[in-house]
Parts: structure tokens; C-alpha cells; sequence
């Protein structure tokens, strides 16, 4: 009898276990077991559960738009937690973007959208020069890319000092992965990819901007940095961003979507190889630039559609910025290679932004009235166009719509017979204007 009250004891404190270990790992428990592990110092575990007690009090005293976006941003570090994906080394900027989280949203509504960021507005704050950018639910997130990219603008106009605060920021807050190269983690969720994933395209700039300040500050620590973030061009995806293509290695733009090519991503990322190679003569930056120079010579001709660019291999015509930004990205590595496979996709690709959409028209199905009659309208490349027949003075169809290059087509059901003219014009994303009429004779029996 005397065992009983020490078995229910047990039990009772079992039953009271129970949940706790259902509901899986903490925040605090997560930061608790990296300073027991000597991974975290005491003050900095500190400061990161100080941190996260600061987002829950926040979110409580909010409302709306507010509410929402700083929920979403502590679903990231908790999302990273569920998963066991919160280790020391990504604590350092998964903590920095929530406390920025909670800053921005405890004073403010969402932030403003310009023509420079886009339609996803970014913002600073006072004292510290990374670049958060808002991804509407998920609050705002380090965004490495154009951390790199103001890098590069301060390395430019020759500010050595606010670019010196900068590439220690973004070292400071660098994780690490694989065999522990830094890496410029994106930590919130995009097109299927979860929270922790890398960036070809991000990383190659870093590893420019890295370069550009060794030299600018006399910073030989500086291409230390950059010579471990080759590590990520090293590393097969999704650790890493090297991928296997044809006459080489494709780097991609995401890390976690392996068959997703992306041309301006991977000609920017062997930019910033290039440069490191050229800046150190690293053999290692050197092999690396090779067969990514090999696969991208390769692959050129299949982003090509003979009037404009794809954005990805296999998929749709590119936006006016993002036709701009590769045929740039074309021309320094054209100015850097000298390589008439860059030169010259530079100059088509330039040439299509001042060339005007050809189009055509073609009709089938029986021209007569009362039954319908199929108007083919094939574009060269995407534009805005304007379809309008009409039959002498009198407009029967008119159709507006955004159209992808190839042929689409528009259905005609004349009420009465005689001749329609059929006129379509179109203006391309660069503004060149196009048009063309075609007679369209119908039959007045049915």
C-alpha cells in the first residue's frame, strides 16, 4: 500500500509531461540548449528569449494588418523551431528580423511601396544598413539581394565607411551550412520553398561585394569571407545552389527548386565569381566560374525567343525590368569575358527593346453569317493588344487583353454578311507600337 502514493506521483507527473512533449521543442528551450552547448553565449541566449517574450507581448496589442504581419513574422522562427531548423549559427539573423518585426509593426501600418522596390516595399532602420523587405503574412525579412546590391552603390560612389558597417553587418549575421561556409539564408517561405533557403544569385553578389571591399578598405579579412561563400557554388542543392547541366554546373536562384533555371540569377552569380577569381586568382573561384561559364554559353540560345527573353528555361516571356536586367547582367560579362556568346545575346536582347511585336492574322471556320468564325492573332512576344472588327462604320468586336507571344485566338459570330475589317494593334513592354488590318469577307447566308 505504501507504493501507491509514489506510483501516482509518477503518474501524475507523466500525465503532466505528456503534452509538453506532444506540443514538440520551444523557442526558449531551442536558445536554452545552444547556450547549454556552449554554441550561444549566456547574454546573447538572453537577448534572443527577450526578444521573442517582446514579440508575444506586441502581438497582443495589436489589431488588423498589424496583428497579422507580426504573427506571421514569429511563424517564421516558430516554423524553424517545429522543425529542428533553428540552430546557433541562423539564430543571429532569425532573431535580428523578428526584433525588427516587432519595431516596425508595434509603430507602424505596412510600408510603402516606390517605383525603385517594386510592389514589395523595403525599408531600413536608423543605425543599421541591412535591407528588410515586407512579404505580406510573413512580416518583413532580411533581404540579402539588395543588401549586396546597396553594397555594390556604396562601393561605387566610393563610401568606404558606411560600406565597411555594412559587410560586418551582413558577416555577423551570416548562417552557416555544409561544412560551415557562410551563407545569406532568405528566412521566410516563397513558391513552395520554406524558410532557410540560399540564393545563387544573392551569395555571387555577396561574393562581389566582399571583393569590391577588400579592395576599397584594404581588407584582406574581407576575402576570407568571400572565399568561404564559395562553398554554396560547392554544394549541390538544396544544401547548396550547384545543380548539373549540360557542359557544366547551373547555380540557381533558389536553392530549393533544382529544375527551376533562371538566367539573370545565374549570370550574376558567375559576375561575382568572375570577380573574386579575377581579384585572387583562387583556383578553387576559378574552377567554379569555368563550368558555370560553360553551362551558361550552352544554355543561352533556349532562353532566346527571337523577340525577347524568358525569365526561366521552359517558361514565360520575361518582365521589361527583368529582360532589362539580364541583358545587363549580359553585357558585364561581355565587357569582363570578351565571349561572342555574351556580346552577342547582349545585343539581340538590346535590340528587341527597340524592335516593335510582329503580328499576324489568320481566320478559320465558315465565313458566313450567324455562324462563328475563329480570329487567329499570332504576337512575336508579350504585349498589350487591341483586337477591333468592324463592318463598314459599325464596330461588331472589340477586345483588349495582355497577350503572351504565340497565336490566340478570338471568336466572330456576325450577325450579317459583307466586308469586316479586322485590325489588331499591339505595344510590346518597351512602348514599340505595332498594327495590321485584314479583310474579313462574309458570306450573307447562313
Amino acid at each position: 500500500m505504501a507504493v501507491r502514493p509514489v506510483l501516482l506521483a509518477l503518474l501524475v507527473s507523466l500525465v503532466a509531461a505528456a503534452p509538453a512533449a506532444a506540443r514538440g521543442p520551444t523557442v526558449s528551450g531551442t536558445v536554452d540548449r545552444a547556450v547549454a552547448a556552449g554554441q550561444v553565449v549566456p547574454e546573447h541566449g538572453e537577448a534572443y528569449k527577450a526578444t521573442y517574450t517582446a514579440a508575444r507581448r506586441a502581438v497582443r496589442t495589436l489589431s488588423g494588418t498589424r496583428k497579422r504581419e507580426l504573427r506571421g513574422a514569429m511563424s517564421v522562427i516558430e516554423g524553424l523551431v517545429k522543425r529542428r531548423q533553428l540552430p546557433a549559427s541562423r539564430m543571429p539573423a532569425a532573431f535580428l528580423q523578428l526584433g525588427r518585426n516587432v519595431e516596425w509593426w508595434s509603430r507602424n501600418g505596412p510600408p510603402r511601396s516606390t517605383a525603385a522596390t517594386g510592389w514589395l516595399p523595403r525599408v531600413t532602420f536608423r543605425g543599421d544598413p541591412i535591407v528588410f523587405q515586407w512579404y505580406p503574412g510573413q512580416g518583413l525579412a532580411i533581404q540579402p539581394l539588395a543588401t549586396f546590391g546597396k553594397a555594390n552603390a556604396l562601393w561605387s560612389a566610393r563610401k568606404a565607411e558606411e560600406l565597411r558597417i555594412l559587410l560586418d553587418r551582413m558577416a555577423a549575421v551570416a548562417g552557416r551550412r555544409g561544412d560551415g561556409w557562410p551563407a545569406w539564408e532568405y528566412l521566410f517561405s516563397f513558391d513552395g520553398g520554406r524558410p532557410g533557403w540560399v540564393s545563387g544569385m544573392a551569395q555571387g553578389t555577396g561574393i562581389q561585394a566582399y571583393t569590391r571591399g577588400a579592395q576599397l578598405l584594404g581588407r584582406p579579412d574581407y576575402l576570407e569571407v568571400a572565399r568561404a561563400a564559395l562553398g554554396a557554388f560547392e554544394t549541390d542543392a538544396p544544401e547548396g545552389v550547384r545543380v548539373r547541366a549540360a557542359g557544366g554546373r547551373h547555380y540557381l536562384l533558389y536553392s530549393f527548386a533544382p529544375r527551376m533555371r533562371v538566367l539573370n540569377g545565374f549570370l550574376q552569380s558567375l559576375v561575382g565569381l568572375y570577380d573574386f577569381a579575377a581579384a585572387t586568382g583562387d583556383p578553387r573561384a576559378r574552377q567554379l566560374f569555368a563550368a558555370g561559364d560553360a553551362a551558361a554559353r550552352r544554355s543561352l540560345s533556349r532562353f532566346d525567343t527571337g523577340a525577347w527573353s524568358l525569365y526561366a528555361q521552359g517558361g514565360s516571356e520575361s518582365s521589361l525590368g527583368y529582360h532589362e536586367l539580364v541583358t545587363d547582367f549580359l553585357g558585364s560579362l561581355c565587357a569582363r569575358t570578351h565571349a561572342p556568346d555574351y556580346c552577342a545575346m547582349r545585343d539581340r536582347f538590346r535590340r528587341y527593346l527597340k524592335e516593335p511585336p510582329r503580328i499576324s492574322i489568320r481566320f478559320a471556320g465558315p465565313r458566313r453569317a450567324r455562324r462563328t468564325v475563329r480570329v487567329r492573332v499570332t504576337l512575336s512576344k508579350i504585349s498589350g493588344v487591341t483586337l477591333r472588327i468592324a463592318r463598314g462604320d459599325r464596330l461588331v468586336l472589340a477586345r483588349s487583353a495582355t497577350l503572351r507571344r504565340g497565336t490566340h485566338t478570338f471568336r466572330l459570330r456576325p450577325a450579317r454578311g459583307g466586308e469586316h475589317q479586322v485590325q489588331v494593334q499591339a505595344r510590346d513592354l518597351a512602348g514599340n507600337r505595332a498594327a495590321t488590318t485584314r479583310a474579313l469577307r462574309i458570306s450573307g447566308d447562313p
